[in-house]
Parts: structure tokens; sequence; C-alpha cells
């Protein structure tokens, strides 16, 4: 049975060819950056908060000090993340200016949403139901979806449900990325896999996205949050539509019997060269943009 992924997704909305390069070939590989650890971070403590704002106090969970929790943690990965080479120096993933600037904006992170909180995560009548819920659907032809809610609140009176995706963010979204279907589709499957799998109606769930800004226009007229939330249109049509999309994934990448079909198309382009792992490997990939 193989497992596929929202990443998946994505990788091959932006560029069949590296998605066969990686999930086919094998050629699949990771590597932490000073901004994949902030952002893990940030959904550590924001989560572990956010337990102690449902499950024990709002007075704790409004005056309880994370500076220190969040740097305990931003530095542990940091360390864990610093390889040697084989000359046995030190490899960091950023100097230790850019370390404290990542710091001190996760400290604004946590600030703002800490004096904020009700216009992001209500308590009103409102039950944690679940952090990093796991998804996993059975998708027919021995293929299976699996993946994580960040974040997810009930409603004890309107007996609703919403799910909350965390997304850490260089300065936030514009009305171009919002309409970007790498980044809405998640949530709109994340609803369409909650409600078949726990048998939740689809218009008794509701979702969102709470973007966390490490940087902020200071010459803006006009105060601009750190933290915003974006509510992307989430109703049944919207729902079917992000299927349809994940769909032609699906179509195109597996045939009748789950096997991956490996004639894949490059989609060369600016932005899609730029961050792919394999730009610089001529062996794999001729294709890159530069």
């Amino acid at each position: 049975m193989k497992k596929v992924s929202f990443s998946q997704f994505t990788t091959w909305l932006g560029c069949p060819q590296s998605w066969k390069l990686q999930y086919v070939d094998g050629h699949r590989t990771y590597e932490d950056t000073i901004h994949t650890v902030f952002g893990t971070v940030m959904h550590e403590v924001i989560q572990d908060w956010l337990d102690i704002l449902y499950n024990q106090s709002e007075t704790v969970a409004k005056t309880i000090y994370l500076n220190d929790i969040f740097r305990e943690k931003l530095i542990e990965l940091f360390k864990q993340a610093t390889i040697v080479n084989e000359n046995g120096e030190k490899i960091f993933l950023a100097d230790k200016k850019t370390l404290m600037e990542f710091y001190d904006q996760g400290c604004k992170i946590i600030e703002y949403i800490q004096g904020n909180y009700k216009k992001f995560f209500p308590t009103n009548n409102v039950k944690l139901h679940s952090i990093e819920f796991p998804l996993e659907v059975d998708l027919g032809n021995d293929i299976t979806y699996v993946g994580y809610v960040d974040v997810i609140t009930y409603n004890e009176l309107t007996k609703k449900y919403v799910l909350y995706d965390l997304k850490t963010s260089s300065r936030g979204w514009n009305d171009q990325q919002k309409k970007d279907p790498k980044k809405y589709t998640q949530l709109l499957l994340y609803k369409k896999f909650f409600s078949e799998q726990l048998g939740i109606p689809l218009d008794d769930i509701s979702v969102e996205f709470i973007i966390l800004k490490r940087t902020i226009f200071e010459g803006s007229p006009y105060p601009i949050p750190r933290v915003s939330r974006y509510a992307p249109a989430h109703g049944k049509p919207s729902v079917n539509k992000g299927w349809g999309l994940f769909s032609e994934f699906l179509d195109n990448c597996f045939d009748e019997g789950g096997n991956y079909i490996s004639e894949q198309s490059a989609k060369p382009s600016k932005s899609n060269c730029r961050w792919c792992p394999f730009r610089d490997n001529k062996d794999l990939c001729q294709h890159g943009v530069k």
C-alpha cells in the first residue's frame, strides 16, 4: 500500500518530474533550514500553549512566560540540525545574529497571540478537540492519504468544528498567494477527510489558516498585525474543486492497480526551479531554469 500526502501533491503540481525523482526513483532528501526549524518550534510552542488555554486555565495561558520555553526549544532543535563535515567542522544552519533575529521574531508572534488569542481561538463554549489529529484515508487502489491537522476545536453549543493550520511566513500572504492551490487545497482536503473519517457533515466543519508573520512592514500608515487568520472558501463546491485537483494528481501518478506512473514531464520555470532539489544536478534533471 502506497501512502500519499499533501506535500506529494504540491510537489507534483509544481513539477511532475520532481515528484517522480523524489517519490518514485527514491532521490528524496530532506535538509533542515533555519526556516523549517523555526516553523517546527513555533508549532510546538503554540500547540502546547493551546492545551493550557483550553484544558487548564485562561488566566495561566494569558500570563505564562513562553519566551524562555521558545528559546530552549529553538536552541535544542538548532543544535540537532547542526552537522559535522568530513573535516570535523560544525556546519550551522545560520549565524548567531540570524538565530537571534528568528528568536526575537518568534517572541513577538507568541506575545501577539497571547494578547489577542480570542481573535483566533475563541473559548466560550469551545473545547480543544485535538492537536496533530491524524488523518488516514483509504483512497482505493491500495493508496492511503496520510496527514495531520495542527489544531481542531469543537463548539459544544453550535456543534461545529474548526480545523486550524498554522503557517509561518516571512511577511504574510498576499492575495495571489491566497489563491494558490498549493496553499488552500490543504485545508479543503483536511475538511473532506475529517468529515469522512469521523462521519461529521461537511456543513459542521470550518477551516482556517493562522498565519504567523516573522516580519511586518514598519513603514505602513496603518497597523499590521503580527498574526492574521485566513479562511478560504470551503463550502461543498470548493471542497469538490479541491478534491478534483487532488484527483488529477492521483490519476496522473497511479494506475488502476495503485502502481506508480513513472512517465512524468518536467515543468521548468523560474519559481519551480529556484527551490527544486535537483536544480544543480544535471544527471537527474537537465531542465533547470536559472
